[in-house]
């Protein structure tokens, strides 16, 4: 049972990283992807209506980290 539940979860998290990789951006949560909110351009996404994916914002993160480490 827990292999398979590792196996799932591992499954999942390569999903998502793949996802990232392929489709970074996202709808934005707070204007629904519109651009507006309240009559105005969201403030969130800069009226674009798509936001950074968590994932790969953390991967960028790493990959500075990384970078500017070796250097």
């Amino acid at each position: 049972m827990t292999l398979s539940l590792a196996a799932t979860a591992f499954s999942l998290a390569v999903a998502y990283a793949l996802r990232c990789w392929a489709f970074p951006y996202g709808r934005c949560i707070w204007c629904r992807g519109d651009g507006i909110r309240g009559g105005t351009y969201c403030r969130r996404c800069d009226g674009s209506g798509r936001r950074v994916r968590l994932g790969r914002r953390l991967h960028d993160t790493i990959r500075a980290e990384y970078r500017r480490g070796t250097k």
